[in-house]
């Protein structure tokens, strides 16, 4: 499958691939790369700032992030499922992103799929 990289607004379009636009500084750029091994799927997601430095806003989510990811790892203990991590971790970043960026009534929507 191939990779996903985009900036700016695009980066909100699921699974595009278009790639057809130079980015300039002080925008994100996003990409999703996988990879499929004797039967392993997995992929992963990064973020990066294009040159220059962040806004204010892009600083704040980015912390956002780094919170929910270290209270994410912090509540990895033995018996703790998938399943229970990534529901805290997305009521979390929810919670998060309503009260320090304001975004009354954020609906967080991933693709994690568990069997």
């Amino acid at each position: 499958f191939p990779p996903v990289v985009a900036g700016g607004s695009r980066a909100n379009c699921l699974h595009y691939i278009t790639d057809n636009r130079t980015l300039s500084a002080g925008e994100l750029v996003l990409v999703d790369a996988g990879c499929q091994y004797y039967g392993y799927v997995s992929d992963i997601t990064r973020t990066w700032l294009v040159g220059g430095t962040f806004s204010p806003a892009q600083e704040a989510l980015c912390e956002i992030v780094r919170r929910v990811k270290q209270e994410s790892i912090q509540a990895c203990r033995p018996g703790v499922t998938l399943n229970f991590l990534h529901s805290a971790a997305i009521d979390m970043l929810a919670s998060e992103l309503q009260s320090e960026l304001y975004m009354s009534g954020t609906v967080v929507c991933t693709h994690f799929m568990n069997s």
